[in-house]
């Protein structure tokens, strides 16, 4: 009784915060959980190649959610929108994939930093495909961000690497799958985002997995790691897809940027990884850029005062 009534307590207290304050702690408990992910990505990625780790990904985030999809019965699959989910996972498996190969051969810090150009790429992405309509200062904004990506890479005095170029397109996969699960969250709910996302990488994953050498029967001490890469990235997904349709896209930004200096602790703690200063650097002018293009945006979208 007393347990059902914290419980019932928890909801009604969360319930009753605001929207932007609900987003602030799906947000925060995202970055969290994509932590997590890649530092267990880094630690199993001499064992695994990409395809692996996304199948496995997929797989056991499958397993660890049927109590909530039987839960949720039929209604789970229902969906008029399926086209936008194929679209949407075959970028976020872009996204996925690019991620796993930057982050197990890369500075995470840099890594990181890169992937920071995801809501510049989504920008980018609404104007083309949305038509939406950008005015000189957000154009000025943005290409000031992708000279932060230019910071972190140094062309010309440092060689431009693969894991850089993965994380790039990763980062456009990502920026492409923000836009479509935009439009979804307006008729869909994050489970059913999140189920299709792990029933449709399970083919694709595969497919990278057999064309990169195959897939491997998992050491039973790799199990653990493998079933906390699947719960973590799962969860962080799901929490990102609930924070979306809760806070404003300010808010998420300047939340998004505190995993910098997370997984920069957490890739000198575990791995003795030096921070990489170039990155930080180039990350600040990033973030920078979105925050005054975001900000920028929900102020055009202001209704003007009645006179």
């Amino acid at each position: 009784m007393n347990d059902t009534s914290n419980t019932n307590g928890i909801g009604a207290w969360f319930g009753g915060r605001s929207s932007n304050l609900r987003g602030f702690i799906w947000i925060t408990l995202s970055t969290f959980a994509f932590m997590s992910m890649v530092m267990i990505v880094r630690h199993i990625s001499d064992r695994y190649n990409t395809g692996e780790l996304a199948f496995w990904r997929a797989f056991l985030g499958l397993a660890l959610l049927t109590p909530i999809f039987i839960r949720s019965g039929s209604a789970l699959f229902r969906t008029e929108q399926f086209r936008f989910h194929l679209l949407r996972n075959v970028m976020h498996f872009v996204g996925v994939a690019g991620w796993f190969y930057a982050i197990s051969r890369m500075n995470l810090s840099t890594g990181m930093a890169l992937q920071f150009t995801v809501p510049l790429f989504t920008i980018l992405l609404a104007i083309v495909f949305l038509r939406e309509k950008v005015d000189p200062a957000r154009w000025v904004a943005t290409i000031i961000g992708f000279a932060g990506v230019m910071v972190i890479l140094r062309p010309g005095i440092e060689p431009v690497t693969m894991a850089a170029m993965a994380a790039l397109v990763s980062a456009l996969g990502y920026g492409a799958a923000n836009i479509a699960t935009k439009v979804l969250m307006r008729n869909c709910t994050s489970d059913t985002i999140v189920f299709y996302m792990n029933i449709m990488h399970l083919p694709m994953a595969l497919g990278a997995a057999w064309a990169l050498g195959g897939i491997s029967v998992p050491a039973a001490a790799d199990i653990p790691w493998l079933v906390g890469l699947a719960a973590s990235a799962t969860l962080a997904h799901w929490l990102l897809a609930k924070a979306l349709g809760e806070a404003d896209a300010s808010l998420i930004i300047i939340v998004d940027f505190t995993k910098l200096p997370w997984i920069t602790l957490g890739a000198f703690v575990f791995f003795g990884e030096a921070p990489a200063l170039w990155a930080w650097a180039g990350g600040a002018v990033i973030f920078a850029s979105t925050l005054y293009i975001v900000r920028r945006a929900a102020r055009a979208a202001r209704p003007a005062p009645k006179a």
